[in-house]
């Protein structure tokens, strides 16, 4: 736990206020406290090659040309559905946001979801998770540049900003909350049939 501490506290206090990249953005005023922001998603496609009903196994072909098998358990809904040259659609989605905030209690909260396919459409699953891990400023020493974060459960970690102006904006007590979410999307559809919606 120290460890995700000092990573995620690292996270707000050494990049700067604007982060560049297409798949990274930040964005705080002059005088607000820091913020930052981080998103990628990944899109994959499978063509089904065979689908050997017995065994509950299909026969895939990536975007890259490699051929694989994926056995399907019971949890795969619909698998009777699944047809020879139907394609499998994947995107994986995570975000990171960081943000501090005044004064507030320490702590971890996590969620999960989960949907599918109804009877008779073709397989599909949505699934999400999302974790929200609250750390308090407990120290800033600015003649060092460092500042420490303790925990709910009371582990304490310091951390050393590359960004100094972001010392400027944080105070003992302030609250810095990471709010990691995680999301997969997994629908099989007709050759030549768009997508499911992610």
């Amino acid at each position: 736990m120290k460890g995700r501490i000092a990573l995620l506290g690292a996270f707000v206090l050494t990049l700067p206020v604007v982060a560049s990249g297409a798949e990274t953005k930040a964005a705080a005023a002059a005088s607000a406290k820091p913020h930052f922001e981080a998103s990628q998603q990944v899109t994959e496609q499978a063509t089904v090659l065979s689908v050997n009903k017995s065994k509950r196994t299909v026969k895939l072909r990536t975007e890259d040309g490699d051929t694989v098998s994926v056995e399907c358990g019971q949890e795969v809904k619909n698998f009777a559905q699944i047809k020879a040259k139907d394609v499998v659609n994947a995107t994986y989605t995570e975000k990171l946001v960081v943000t501090v905030e005044g004064a507030g209690e320490a702590g971890q909260a996590e969620e999960a979801g989960m949907t599918t396919a109804k009877a008779g459409e073709k397989p599909s699953a949505k699934a999400s998770a999302k974790v929200t891990y609250k750390a308090n400023i407990t120290a800033i020493d600015k003649e060092k540049g460092t500042v420490s974060l303790k925990g709910a459960d009371g582990r304490e970690a310091t951390v050393k900003p590359r960004n100094p102006a972001n010392l400027e904006k944080v105070n003992v007590g302030d609250l810095v909350v990471f709010t990691y979410t995680q999301a997969l999307a997994v629908s099989v559809t007709k050759a030549g049939a768009p997508a499911a919606s992610k």
